[in-house]
């Protein structure tokens, strides 16, 4: 048996098998679908199912016998941001995979293996579908520490730096006096990353505008060039706060906060098709123009942030209203005296915002934001420098709920199970935060009696 291409089914007409997949394709698509090959990166891949797409074909599964009718089918889907084409089951009313079939959907399914780009290096352009554009300069490989699976995308590498700097946590980003202060410690984080040249990443991460709108970056690049003519054209990465963003062009309303035009649109998160809104971390790579040979911002990524005094990365308005609660649930914790009282100290508390998922026993998840409340009673002198036990702490997930539609609240669900094996759930209702009964504060101040009972009963003596 092998896969075959069909027409789509229309109404009462069955699908008719338009001819079968060669080897080299049926390989290309096990690949992609076992995790070995990501869809963007497989030429074979990305030709067998544009192609497909484009004249409204299916592909048939060869997990059963029998006549097409009696076979699972596997459908095609873009994927929105990406632009690229996966493999995808018709739900439902779909002739099911037998156990265990790669192309199978759901938990039955053999997983895809997640993306890693931060195992060991990191790529700061990200490959897309298609032809290269402009805005595509070629890949760039840096040596620095590893972790566990990252996303590939350029929004992904930002995510990494500002885990480096720490600016996810809420604890470190507090501690800033402006946002000059923290984008001077993302430029020093930079530095474990470096190029296959072995510069450091701080060298080539610009964190004020000015030294782009002067010509310093070029200056730098065309010294790079002369110094290295046998090695890729250099690059450069300019990292600073956007205040408004519009298309290809970051800060056109603020320029003094540094205006930049970029070949391509800025990627940054959407909710409902609406760009999710400012202030975001901007992070834009520099290359040379294959149009114009100029040294030019060739593509950029938008992080929102809660804040330009608080940098704690978010993903919706929601998360940011959110964090803002948190905060008040934060101090109240730290500061209840009946609370200190009876653990022999007052707790510590900090608020983190993961940016990659994480590995459960259930599968991966990405919570909205973990709290870790740790417990007194250490020696001042101890490692973490204060009156706490850092081996023991308490965990809580905090997840910010913004829809109420079935199928959101279907797929919540199934990360929920995953994410109870973190911590304690607790959900934010996004849709009462304005409510005067059952606000954004006032579930916060419930979830803090609750964390207040569990400390409670976890750790007061006897």
């Amino acid at each position: 048996m092998v896969l075959h291409l069909i027409t789509k089914k229309r109404g009462d007409k069955p699908s008719e098998i338009i001819r079968a997949l060669s080897a080299e394709e049926e390989e290309a698509l096990r690949r992609v679908k076992e995790g070995i090959d990501r869809p963007g990166e497989n030429p074979v891949f990305r030709a067998t199912v544009a192609s497909a797409r484009a004249e409204d074909r299916w592909i048939l599964c060869d997990c059963r016998d029998g006549s097409p009718g009696e076979r699972a089918v596997i459908t095609l889907v873009r994927k929105k941001k990406s632009g690229l084409v996966h493999l995808s089951n018709i739900p439902r009313t779909e002739v099911p995979h037998v156990e265990g079939c790669l192309f199978a959907p759901g938990d039955g399914a053999r997983r895809r293996m997640p993306d890693i780009v931060f195992g060991d290096v990191l790529r700061p352009v990200a490959e897309r579908a298609g032809e290269e554009g402009p805005g595509l300069g070629p890949q760039r490989r840096i040596a620095g520490p590893g972790t566990g699976s990252p996303s590939p995308s350029l929004a992904g590498h930002l995510r990494r730096l500002m885990q480096a700097a720490s600016l996810h946590r809420l604890s470190v980003s507090e501690g800033f006096a402006s946002p000059g202060d923290w984008l001077a410690g993302l430029g020093r984080a930079a530095g474990i990353f470096r190029t296959p040249e072995d510069i450091a990443v701080s060298d080539l991460l610009f964190t004020d505008p000015r030294t782009w709108a002067s010509g310093h970056v070029a200056r730098v690049l065309d010294r790079l060039r002369a110094e290295r003519p046998k090695t890729d054209t250099p690059f450069a990465w300019l990292c600073w706060m956007a205040r408004d963003i519009d298309g290809c062009e970051v800060n056109r309303a603020h320029p003094a906060l540094g205006h930049v035009r970029v070949l391509t649109d800025v990627v940054s998160p959407t909710v409902g098709r609406n760009r999710v809104a400012g202030p975001w971390l901007f992070l834009g790579e520099v290359g040379r123009s294959p149009q114009t040979g100029r040294w030019e911002c060739l593509e950029a990524c938008a992080q929102p942030i809660a804040s330009a005094r608080r940098p704690v990365p978010v993903d919706s308005h929601n998360e940011r209203r959110a964090l803002g609660a948190l905060r008040s649930l934060i101090r109240s914790l730290e500061n209840d005296a009946d609370l200190g009282k009876a653990l022999g100290g007052a707790v510590r508390v900090d608020l983190e915002k993961p940016l990659f998922d994480i590995e459960t026993v259930g599968g991966p998840c990405r919570p909205d934001f973990i709290l870790t409340v740790m417990r007194p009673g250490g020696p001042d002198d101890g490692p973490g420098g204060g009156p706490h036990l850092l081996g023991d702490a308490a965990r809580y997930v905090i997840e910010v709920m913004g829809f109420d539609d079935p199928e959101y609240e279907s797929g919540k669900a199934k990360t929920h199970r995953r994410m109870r094996n973190l911590g304690r759930l607790f959900s934010m209702d996004a849709g009462q935060f304005d409510s005067r009964r059952n606000g954004a504060r006032q579930q916060a101040d419930r979830i803090a009696r609750y964390i207040r009972n569990d400390l409670m009963l976890r750790w007061r003596p006897d």
